[in-house]
């Protein structure tokens, strides 16, 4: 039996000799579906492996392109081409060995090499694997890869496959965060702000915070310390976002300058007890905590981690998730595979 097996690879799928999954008993083997491509396209979707469906292969079944479909913005539809890392139908994770995985890879670089897209969705860990060979989808999932085969490149964005997300409802808040901001990140390419702030370095250039003193406008806060704890450690530096600029206060630093500790701490008490306006912490009760043993308290206190929970419990709430979800156009280059 393994004789006749090992003849049928050698001789229908040579491109294939030694894997596994071509010993098994399939509706059919290594379809190479690139080989049909007519054009490029700027956006890729790669499932873990193909599906039977009528009689054809598909990467996606009904309910999951109707998914997709869903999400996708109207106007890149007709740029969006649709495959399968793993070019045989109905392949697990667990029977990719990573032998059968590198016989396999030479397929899903072809098709990215025919399709030559911008921006490359792997939905599911097997199509993670398979491309930036790595694992772990639930922390790596909206995360960008750069990917790059015989001089070209190209982004890769981990998403959840669309099976997890109808079977798990409360992944579709995410699955479509990732989808939309990848897109606006890699195809649209919207540029990053221009950030510029000031630092509060001579008592003179407290006057810079005076239009913060009584704003109508929100007015956010960070604070850095020496630590975690709020008994013993020390605040480093206060900064301050507004409209009309960004500011650090450099506060406990041992190269600090000598500034007026009266002046200093009037500034911020008077910011953050300004009644008129909201003030925007992250975590909001780490800073209070340091900032009360400074006697400073806060009126009308946001918490960006509280109303992400409000939006979304399920949701990621850390300050980079945040970033990543709302202004993915601020992030670095993509990570290296």
């Amino acid at each position: 039996m393994d004789e006749l097996r090992n003849l049928f690879s050698e001789s229908e799928y040579p491109e294939c000799d030694g894997c596994s999954i071509i010993g098994q008993s399939k509706s059919f083997h290594c379809y190479l579906d690139h080989e049909e491509a007519t054009e490029s396209k700027d956006v890729l979707f790669l499932s873990d492996s193909f599906t039977h469906m009528y009689g054809d292969p598909y990467p996606f079944n009904k309910k999951e392109f109707a998914l997709i479909q869903e999400v996708l913005p109207d106007w890149i539809k007709g740029n969006t081409y649709f495959s399968a890392a793993v070019k045989c139908p109905r392949v697990k994770e667990a029977d990719m060995s990573p032998a059968n995985m590198n016989i396999c890879r030479k397929h899903v670089y072809q098709t990215i090499l025919t399709i030559q897209p911008k921006l490359v969705f792997v939905c599911g860990n097997l199509a993670m694997k398979m491309l930036i060979k790595k694992s772990g989808i639930t922390k790596k999932r909206g995360t960008p890869f750069s990917f790059e085969h015989e001089g070209f490149k190209c982004s890769v964005v981990p998403l959840y496959h669309p099976y997890s997300v109808l079977a798990e409802p409360r992944h579709r808040y995410l699955f479509e965060l990732d989808i939309r901001n990848s897109i606006s990140r890699v195809i649209e390419k919207k540029a990053k702000s221009k950030f510029t702030y000031e630092v509060i370095d001579t008592d003179e250039k407290f006057k810079s915070l005076e239009p913060l003193f009584a704003t109508t406008s929100p007015v956010s806060c960070d604070i850095e310390t020496t630590g975690l704890d709020f008994k013993r450690d020390r605040i480093q530096t206060i900064a301050f976002s507004h409209e009309s600029g960004n500011f650090a206060i450099p506060v406990g630093h041992p190269n600090s300058p000598e500034l007026n500790q009266d002046t200093l701490w009037g500034a911020v008490k008077r910011i953050l007890n300004n009644p008129n306006n909201v003030k925007v912490f992250q975590n909001a009760k780490f800073d209070l905590k340091f900032l009360y043993n400074y006697d400073v308290g806060a009126y009308n206190v946001w918490d960006t981690k509280v109303m992400q929970h409000l939006v979304n419990e399920n949701a990621p709430k850390s300050l980079s998730d945040l970033v990543n979800m709302y202004f993915p156009e601020e992030l670095e280059e993509d990570a290296v595979c």
